[in-house]
């Protein structure tokens, strides 16, 4: 259960960052992710959390649950878009595959 204190923190995170990614370093399915922003050059638009690299990892672990209670989900890479979730790598891929994944990007003023 996510404490109060770190649901905040989260949601500052979320707020501070039109587009945020949580991570975790040796997760194949977030370097997926990175490779689509490459793709898109968007790369340093995207503020990535790579909660398994975080210097104090009892505060990752509390603010992983934090974006789990927000998010509905305990899962990595998790999206945000101005501050809400956008969704995983499966909807990257998803959009991918239906020609759809700049059109979205471009809704949400990423590109």
């Amino acid at each position: 259960m996510a404490s109060q204190k770190y649901i905040d923190k989260a949601q500052a995170l979320i707020d501070k960052h039109p587009f945020l990614m949580l991570s975790k370093s040796w997760c194949p399915d977030c370097h997926y992710a990175y490779r689509v922003w490459d793709q898109f050059k968007v790369t340093d638009k995207v503020h990535v959390i790579e909660l398994d690299k975080m210097d104090n990892q009892s505060e990752a672990i509390e603010l992983e649950k934090g974006f789990t209670h927000i998010a509905g989900r305990k899962w990595v890479p998790t999206i945000f878009f101005n501050g809400k979730v956008w969704g995983t790598e499966q909807d990257l891929k998803r959009l991918a595959s239906e020609d759809k994944l700049e059109e979205s990007f471009k809704k949400e003023n990423l590109i």
